[in-house]
């Protein structure tokens, strides 16, 4: 009984001031709106799970690929050279040795620049470790 004179008073007090179908209409609308908000952000949840796991996925192909291609790359680069270095006949021998050995110190130069580069990065961020907050 007292539930529905809490009802009836609520009722009595709300359309007071708006109307009976006017409320209905807003309160489906607010219902439609708030279900629509809860069920995006679970939705947007569940592509991005997806999405990372299709990541990892593909990042684990191209890691066991990626061996493969560097072989056949440095290969290509080889073969490449060795092309060069046989296009005139005096100094083959040693045009292809030359070749060789540049192609060899680039790359380690390559390598180099990018491990001081990487020290470099983390030696500037020691010295502001201390200002950075958590």
């Amino acid at each position: 009984m007292e539930e529905e004179d809490l009802k009836d008073f609520l009722g009595g007090i709300i359309f007071q001031y708006v109307e009976r179908d006017s409320f209905y209409k807003y309160l489906r609308l607010t219902i439609i709106v708030c279900s629509y908000i809860f069920f995006r952000a679970l939705y947007q949840n569940y592509l991005k799970t997806r999405q990372i796991k299709h990541q990892l996925k593909l990042d684990e192909q191209e890691k066991l690929e990626k061996p493969e291609k560097e072989a056949r790359a440095k290969q290509e680069e080889i073969e490449k050279l060795e092309s060069e270095a046989n296009s005139f006949g005096w100094g083959k021998k040693t045009r292809r040795n030359v070749k060789l050995q540049q192609a060899v110190l680039e790359e380690q130069m390559n390598e180099l620049r990018t491990r001081h580069q990487s020290a470099y990065d983390a030696a500037e961020d020691n010295d502001i470790e201390d200002l950075l907050e958590d």
